[in-house]
């Protein structure tokens, strides 16, 4: 396997791990500004209420946890740090292959011309290069 290959599947690697996290950050409520039960949320009282959570509520979870508001907060925060982290290794799997297609992209014209530089020049000009006149 050639080293470029092997980068770019790592910049593949990178730029799946970064929507993951981003999408399970999205999904855990990572970017709300309250502290939201994602299954169901008892009060105070013992009685079930509307989400956003309130200072005494209990969260049950679909795995069987139960969260206290200051606990569900703090997972919510945790996934919106999940959220920036995953943007960020999305953005450098993303540029790193945009690099890659940069570079491959310069090479190849390189390769076409590798001791001149690329002029325009109209047809006229060529046509008048090759029969002898300048």
């Amino acid at each position: 396997m050639r080293a470029r290959t092997g980068v770019k599947l790592a910049m593949w690697a990178l730029v799946l791990w970064g929507l993951f996290q981003v999408g399970q950050g999205v999904t855990s409520h990572g970017m709300s500004s309250e502290a939201e039960c994602s299954w169901i949320n008892i009060g105070p009282d013992g009685e079930e209420h509307p989400s956003p959570m309130e200072s005494g509520d209990r969260c049950l979870t679909r795995d069987g946890d139960e969260r206290t508001y200051e606990e569900q907060w703090a997972f919510q925060r945790e996934a919106g740090e999940d959220v920036v982290t995953g943007t960020w290794v999305l953005g450098v799997g993303a540029l790193g292959l945009a690099g890659l297609s940069v570079e491959r992209r310069l090479q190849k014209a390189w390769a076409r011309r590798p001791y001149e530089a690329r002029t325009r020049h109209s047809w006229s000009v060529r046509t008048r290069r090759l029969r002898g006149r300048v």
